[in-house]
Parts: structure tokens; C-alpha cells; sequence
């Protein structure tokens, strides 16, 4: 995996956007906060689901912006 300059941290896991579920609201948001690229290129995303008990599961996404 290629590190892009616009990366933000140290760590491979960095948590930029998160939803969750409450007693009071079971809405969950699934629309990030908006960002843009410069140009059109090829990122791979990594998506992480925590559940109530506390098991994880990690999916990589080839992702091509442009």
C-alpha cells in the first residue's frame, strides 16, 4: 500500500468519520463529512465495524477518485 501525501498521521488505522447507534436514536449516518482531491487518483480505504460487544472486523476497498 502506497502512502499518500495528504495522509494525516502515524498510525495505519486512522478513525476520521464514525456513526453510531444510541437508545434514544437508532439512526445510524452513512454520509461522511465531504472532502476533494486535487486530481483523479487511486486510494485503497479501510473500513472498520466495532459491535456493543466489542468485536471487530477490518475491510480494505480499492477506491479510484476522479
Amino acid at each position: 500500500m502506497e502512502v499518500e501525501e495528504h495522509w494525516t498521521g502515524s498510525y495505519v488505522f486512522e478513525n476520521e468519520w464514525q456513526s453510531l447507534r444510541t437508545r434514544r436514536d437508532g439512526e445510524l449516518e452513512m454520509t461522511s463529512a465531504p472532502h476533494s482531491y486535487p486530481r483523479p487518483q487511486r486510494f485503497v480505504v479501510a473500513v472498520k465495524v466495532i459491535d456493543i460487544f466489542g468485536n471487530d472486523t477490518t475491510s480494505l476497498v480499492s477506491v479510484t477518485v476522479g
